[in-house]
């Protein structure tokens, strides 16, 4: 949604001017929003000038390549391609730099990622921070002592044939100052388009196979969290309608729709005000 503020912001900024190429204006503003990209296209569909006036745009596409956002540092996506349906904005709202919907909000997204860029992600100090907020125990410890005993480092991925990924990490403890290495094969289904499930998960520690009862509870609760209906708490349905990896490639499609009762649309950073129209 932050991506059609900007859009809409820059059509709006210009809509009274005579010949102005919007779909130029638009990707202009888009750019400067992110962190870098290779290739950056946007097309806004022919709409008249009293829609765009009134805040509501019809159509728009965005297709770029070799994208970094500022959200995310250290991560490279390699394509993406948004679609979406008709947005209609709060036009005064929108021009204190406020993002209000007047309908819901519809849009079709596809992302490809390849290993590379994901292990270059992995690597970075901002996923080495989420890594180091994580608090566990292993089976038979207690107390606050242990869970701060051990962390997770210097992950890494690996496509695999059949929709199937290896995720290799390292388990340290601080005490003894040990590496121990996690490695992860499973694959990935969707059910229903919202839930992704775990397919032959095979776990082995330090070369070991892990015993059943650490595997089960490993399975059941990643399963509780790979739901893309956790959103629906926050005014959002995603429904994934493709996923497939193939030729160390990640090709994954999503539908979305925001409802303008969504609390992520309070929590977008505000856009520069847009001037009024003339």
């Amino acid at each position: 949604m932050e991506l059609i503020t900007i859009i809409l912001s820059a059509l709006l900024g210009v809509v009274g001017s005579g010949g102005v190429v919007v779909d130029t204006l638009a990707e202009a503003a888009l750019r400067d929003q992110l962190a870098g990209a290779e290739t950056l296209e946007v097309r806004i569909d022919n709409v008249p000038n009293y829609q765009l006036a009134g805040g509501r745009i019809d159509h728009t596409r965005i297709a770029a390549r070799g994208v970094e956002t500022r959200q995310l540092p250290g991560l490279r996506i390699d394509s993406i391609d948004i679609e979406t349906d008709a947005v209609d904005v709060d036009l005064g709202r929108l021009r204190q730099g406020e993002l209000v919907l007047d309908e819901p909000a519809q849009a079709a997204l596809r992302l490809r990622l390849n290993d590379d860029d994901l292990n270059a992600f992995l690597q970075s100090p901002l996923v080495q921070g989420w890594l180091d907020t994580l608090q566990f125990n292993l089976p038979g410890a207690v107390g606050e002592r242990e869970q701060n005993r051990y962390g997770l480092a210097n992950p890494s991925l690996k496509f695999l044939e059949g929709d199937r990924f290896r995720v290799v990490v390292d388990l340290q403890d601080r005490v003894t100052q040990e590496n121990i290495a996690i490695s992860i094969d499973l694959g990935l289904t969707v059910l229903n388009g919202h839930r992704f499930a775990l397919v032959d998960p095979i776990i082995t520690v330090d070369g070991e196979d892990t015993p059943p009862q650490l595997l089960e509870s490993f399975v059941q609760g990643a399963q509780e969290r790979l739901t893309l209906r956790r959103l629906e708490a926050l005014g959002v349905v995603a429904r994934v309608i493709n996923f497939k990896v193939r030729d160390n490639e990640l090709d994954i499609a999503i539908f979305a729709r925001i409802d303008p009762t969504s609390p992520l649309l309070s929590r977008q950073p505000a856009q520069e005000a847009v001037p009024p129209l003339p």
